[in-house]
């Protein structure tokens, strides 16, 4: 079982320029997007003993030629919470990309998976993932013990992530045991619109 750790005159070219200015960043950048995702209510989230499975259907949208993965990623961070991000900005992909960015350099992994993909500029692909979310307990501080590995960590804030890897590798363990080891691409590497959900606590 392996485990987962895009001739007129030239006075006409300048009145349209002027006019229409720089296309969107999400009509210039490979967005990705998160359609549906269940569980997103922590309480959702099992306590102790079992394990929580998390589906995510994402789209791509790509604006060049790219082939790597998709990853969805349930992130646990330790000190980062969900006032310090705003995920759900519709007006400001690359801001969201940017949060998604920080908090993959703040947090771990607590289950993930990478599904492949290839696409060229204006290809559009939806893609079902399915992953076991690990373990999360209650602690007397009102945060969450998350599984990562072999160890255990203290997260102040819980995330679900969308965000591109070409860089996926299947190691094998010692103990016979192999895992996919997912190094992110953040959006200051390459021109691609991650996203993410803060798993809030529901009224």
């Amino acid at each position: 079982m392996t485990r987962r750790l895009v001739t007129p005159a030239l006075g006409g070219l300048l009145l349209l320029s002027g006019c229409l200015g720089e296309p969107e960043i999400e009509e210039r950048w490979t967005l990705l997007e998160i359609l549906e995702a269940s569980p997103t209510d922590l309480s959702a989230f099992s306590v102790g003993s079992a394990s929580t499975a998390v589906t995510v259907r994402a789209r791509i949208t790509y604006r060049e030629l790219l082939t790597g993965f998709v990853v969805a990623d349930l992130r646990a961070a330790p000190i980062l919470t969900t006032d310090d991000t705003e995920l759900d900005r519709d007006d400001d992909p690359l801001a969201v990309a940017r949060d998604v960015d920080l908090v993959l350099q703040s947090s771990v992994s607590v289950g993930a998976d990478a599904v492949p993909v290839t696409g060229w500029d204006h290809l559009i692909q939806e893609i079902d993932i399915t992953f076991d979310g690990g373990l999360l307990a209650a602690t007397a501080a009102d945060t969450s013990v998350a599984s990562a590995g072999q160890g255990a960590v203290t997260a102040t804030g819980l995330f679900l992530l969308l965000y591109f890897s070409d860089d996926v590798e299947e190691v094998e363990l010692r103990s016979g045991e192999e895992i996919e080891v997912i190094t992110p691409t953040l959006s200051t590497e390459r021109d691609i619109l991650s996203a993410g959900i803060e798993i809030l606590s529901q009224p």
